[in-house]
């Protein structure tokens, strides 16, 4: 059953991203428009969390293997995109972020027999927090993508294809540094959720993503500093947050592929 529901979040991901494209042509967008794409766009997100509910919760605990786990991260970045489509004039953003996260429940239906862990209420707010600076953080790296080409294409009197239909530079950067700032604080809890609910922050199995996590939030840090105090932006602040990004995936997926893709365990 959670194929066929996942199946059907996959086609109205796509069918939403089709429907982006299609509407920006009309116009730029605004806050809370394109309607229609936005629309089928929210019922994508209330597919694929059903899809979620049933790949992740099992008797044994909850299923981790890499797919859903990217399947999770990926809808949550959705929706945070989506939520911010709302009041901001991002929703063009939807044709990268949404065939992502296609891609990542596509991976996730082929992932049945992954690990699986028992949790505590204690650990699954140290998840939470997790998943939610993790999408924060993804969200902003592919912005400051976004506004890296957006601004080349500018310096470069080129106002083609998808620049035109992006909100001002200013708008973009405003909200990218917003973004940064709420994913540092989630990032932040759950280091310091996982110092009090986790045994031993620092065990084997947990060492590589303990310092990889700590280094992500060194280098989120360093920018937000940088932007405080210097007005860092452009180049550098894509920089930053792409290192800061890699990182963190490094530290949440980096076992994953190994032990599952490359070696063949669970």
């Amino acid at each position: 059953m959670s194929t066929v529901i996942g199946l059907i979040a996959i086609a109205l991901y796509m069918v939403t991203t089709g429907y982006l494209i299609v509407s920006a042509r009309r116009g730029p967008p605004t806050p809370a428009h394109p309607r229609g794409p936005l629309v089928v766009w929210a019922v994508a997100l209330a597919v694929h969390l059903g899809a979620l509910s049933q790949l992740l919760a099992t008797d044994a605990g909850l299923n981790l293997c890499l797919g859903n786990a990217l399947a999770a991260a990926l809808w949550l970045v959705a929706l945070l995109l989506w939520l911010a489509a709302l009041r901001h004039p991002l929703a063009i953003m939807g044709v990268i972020v949404l065939p992502l996260t296609a891609l990542a429940l596509l991976v996730a239906l082929t992932c049945d027999e992954g690990r699986r862990i028992a949790t505590t209420p204690h650990v699954e707010i140290h998840i939470m927090l997790a998943a939610l600076g993790w999408a924060f953080l993804a969200l902003s790296t592919v912005q400051a993508a976004v506004m890296a080409a957006q601004h080349r294409a500018l310096h470069e009197h080129r106002t083609q294809g998808l620049v035109r239909y992006l909100p001002p530079l200013f708008s973009m950067e405003m909200w990218l540094f917003r973004m940064i700032f709420v994913g540092w604080v989630f990032l932040t809890l759950s280091l310091a959720s996982g110092l009090i609910f986790l045994e031993d922050l620092f065990a084997q199995h947990l060492v590589h993503k303990s310092v990889l996590s700590i280094l992500a939030w060194i280098m989120f840090s360093v920018l937000l500093i940088g932007r405080w105090r210097f007005g860092w932006r452009g180049s550098r602040a894509l920089a930053w947050t792409t290192g800061g990004f890699v990182s963190l995936v490094l530290a949440y997926f980096g076992s994953k592929l190994v032990l599952e893709v490359i070696l063949q365990r669970m």
